[in-house]
């Protein structure tokens, strides 16, 4: 089969860290303060999700965009990701990134990585500082309806498209793609959504498995 957009999630796929909101919370020395509470409530169903990431953006108000964007420089890559990405790109495969997190590392994964198109939730700035509001692009279990709008962009079908996730957040674009991988998942619903389960901490398991069903 032919195989010529590979879409991936970025928080826990690419990344090693679980959610870049999580992470920025976590490094500013916030997360068991307001933070879990805001996340607990969000889970719960008390707030909507729109309200989760307003309160969480709040906290930022003020900060200086270059010092997260030097934090999140910090985040490690999962092992042979680098290297597995180029793979496919030399090999004429499509990258996009699709995910709920923040511009912060969705912008550092599209530049270094070489990803022809990301998409992601943006803290807004002005004149360099954030301003404590937010740009929510993509909502929670919404990435299946952005997915179709990138393979409409790209005038590229579901049956040419590979998917790689990680959460439950990714189920809805697993789903509509023509190929689902899971890479070491979070929750069962996840891998019953994919097509081929990866459990190992080498990203390069999943290169290879794009590079069979694909006959290169």
């Amino acid at each position: 089969m032919k195989f010529r957009l590979v879409v991936l999630d970025i928080d826990g796929t690419i990344t090693r860290h679980v959610s870049s909101w999580q992470y920025l919370h976590e490094r500013l020395g916030q997360w068991a303060d307001e933070a879990d509470e805001y996340q607990k409530m969000f889970l719960d169903g008390k707030i909507s999700y729109r309200k989760f990431c307003r309160l969480d953006a709040a906290h930022w108000k003020g900060m200086e965009e270059g010092h997260l964007f030097a934090l999140f420089r910090e985040v490690p890559y999962a092992r042979n990701v680098e290297k597995a990405l180029d793979i496919l790109k030399h090999k004429g495969f499509m990258l996009a990134a699709v995910s709920t997190g923040i511009q912060f590392i969705v912008e550092r994964v599209r530049q270094e990585l070489d990803f022809d198109y990301v998409l992601c939730n943006e803290l807004k700035v002005c004149r360099g500082r954030l301003t404590g509001g937010v740009r929510i692009n993509i909502g929670h279990l919404e990435k299946g309806k952005a997915l179709e709008k990138m393979m409409r962009k790209f005038n590229i079908p579901d049956s040419e498209t590979i998917v790689v996730g990680d959460s439950a957040g990714d189920v809805p674009m697993m789903e509509r793609a023509g190929y689902a991988i899971s890479f070491n998942a979070n929750g069962p619903e996840v891998e019953r959504a994919a097509d081929y389960r990866c459990r190992s901490d080498d990203f390069m398991e999943v290169c290879l498995k794009i590079l069979e069903i694909s006959g290169l």
